[in-house]
């Protein structure tokens, strides 16, 4: 009888092993690089693409005389932000709106060189021209005909070597403009190519240089 009882025992051991083995849990896949980058952008405010409040940024231009230009940033508050940009032909006043999911252009136009500045409530109230950057901050996110082409690019401003910059492009008929924001900075950088009859095509470009 004893070797009934032990062959059971060691059936019912086995038995007890393999419902251990199969209650082990599975470890999750571990997140790559890029994955990891693209919930960190994803979780950062909208407002670190701006430069710091009360700075004057200056571009380097190339291949048009209007290229270059200043940008005077002021902020109205944390979600209305004001910028002058001056390229020695005309001052643009440009109000953005920063909300969860998006930087939009809420108010542009010319003016003098020394212009008064709305109040926040009044910018609240403005209508949204145009979505300058836009959730989720991964690439193939589209809006408005732009893409963001990467968000791990490198760029060598001559001044500056910016890692981790997001890139998004929009093409319109022989025209495509590219656009580079680095975090704590925001725009870095624009170019403007069009194709023409000639081998090479045109290009114009807007680098920063210095923030002051």
């Amino acid at each position: 009888m004893r070797y009934p009882v032990l062959v059971l025992s060691v059936v019912f051991l086995l038995a007890g092993c393999r419902e251990e083995v199969q209650e082990e849990p599975v470890p999750a896949p571990t997140p790559s690089v890029e994955d990891k980058q693209a919930v960190e952008q994803d979780q950062t405010s909208l407002l670190s693409y701006f430069p710091p409040d009360g700075s004057v940024a200056s571009f380097q231009g190339e291949g048009n005389e209007f290229a270059s230009f200043t940008l005077k940033t002021t902020y109205l508050d944390t979600q209305h932000i004001v910028q002058i940009e001056n390229n020695g032909g005309v001052t643009l006043l440009k109000i953005y709106r920063i909300t969860d999911t998006s930087i939009d252009l809420v108010y542009r136009e010319p003016v003098d060189s020394n212009p008064s500045m709305p109040s926040a409530a009044e910018a609240a109230s403005y209508p949204v021209l145009e979505t300058v950057l836009q959730k989720p901050l991964q690439v193939g996110t589209s809006f408005q005909g732009w893409t963001i082409e990467s968000t791990t690019a490198t760029v060598d401003t001559g001044t500056t070597v910016y890692q981790d910059v997001i890139q998004l492009s929009r093409s319109e008929d022989q025209m495509t403009t590219t656009k580079y924001f680095a975090k704590d900075i925001g725009l870095i950088r624009k170019e403007d190519t069009m194709e023409t009859e000639q081998d090479e095509p045109f290009v114009v470009t807007s680098t920063l240089q210095k923030i002051e």
